[in-house]
This record gives structure tokens, sequence and C-alpha cells, in this order.
């Protein structure tokens, strides 16, 4: 009789570690390793979530925010991507994809993902954020391609005069540009 109890202990336990471990559970262990630096062995957690359930949102998301933080910005892009098709309604996801966006210096992709997470949720205030960082950099980009080019050279100095080679130049710097 004790030798079946023992066995039924040992089958008993053997079972209960053998159980499947979540995706939910895998993500929670992923964060972990993350949160300890081990970025290669978050990785693998995440991963392991998304092969037992293809479609859990919250796994492509967490590989996403772990891509962009390692600047593997294309491939946080394609996670951002994934998870926003298993949960078009979070506006956290085009967040997250407009700052992959941002990165690769995509200014209009990012501005279409933040005017999405706008869209889902109006009130959220690190969307109106990023929403005015983006307008000001094409403003900025805008301003910088209407400005003059001087044709000899292709830019000016601070003052906006030509970057040439007039006469203000030391005679000794004159004469190493003098052509032979």
């Amino acid at each position: 009789m004790k030798k079946q109890i023992l066995t039924g202990l040992v089958s008993l336990v053997l079972a209960t570690s053998l159980q499947a471990v979540t995706p939910k559970e895998l993500v929670i262990s992923g964060n972990t390793y993350w949160s300890e630096g081990k970025f290669t062995e978050a990785e693998t957690q995440f991963k392991k979530a998304l092969e037992a359930q293809p479609d859990y949102s919250v796994a492509h998301e967490r590989l996403a925010n772990l891509y962009l933080t390692q600047n593997k910005t294309s491939d946080a892009i394609e996670e951002f991507q994934n998870a926003i098709t298993h949960d078009a309604e979070n506006a956290n996801l085009f967040i997250g994809i407009a700052i992959a966006y941002l990165h690769k210096q995509y200014y209009q992709m990012a501005d279409a993902m933040v005017k999405q997470a706008i869209a889902i949720n109006p009130e959220m205030k690190n969307a109106q954020k990023l929403k005015q960082y983006i307008d000001a950099k094409k403003d900025i980009i805008e301003q910088a391609s209407a400005a003059p080019v001087d044709s000899n050279h292709g830019f000016k100095d601070a003052n906006h005069k030509s970057m040439n080679h007039g006469s203000s130049a030391p005679a000794a710097v004159k004469k190493s540009m003098q052509h032979p």
C-alpha cells in the first residue's frame, strides 16, 4: 500500500511539473529576464509564448518593445504589425510602431500611426505629445528643404555668407588654393 501511495505521489508531482506553461506565464518569465538584462532569454520566452499562441498580441508587443530597446527597429516594426493585426483597438500598439518608425526617420508613417492611436483614444496624453513632436520635426525638415543653397558649394555658413575662397582668406591659404 505504501508503495502505491508513493508511486501515486511521484506520478502527481511529475504530472504537475510536466504541465504546459501558458503563454501568459511565458511572457511574465520573459519580462523577468528582461528586467534582469537577460535579453536573449527574454526573447526566447516571448517567442515560446508565440509558438504556443501565435495570435497573442501581448507577446508580439513585448517582443517588439524588446527589439526596439535593442535598436532592432525593422524587427520591432514587424512585431508591432503582428500585434496590431490581433489587437487593432490597442492605441499603445500604434504608439509603439510610431516610435519605431521615428527611429527609421519615417515621419509620415509615424504620423499616420499616431493619428490612429488618437482616433482610438483621443485622451491619450503620450499620443498627443508624440504628435506634437512629429509635427515639429516635420516643420524643421520642411524649413531645411526650403532654405536657399549656395550653388558653388551647397551650403552657407552661420551668417549666410557663401563659403567660398574669397579675399578674406589668409595669403598662405589663398596660395594653396590657387590652381596650377
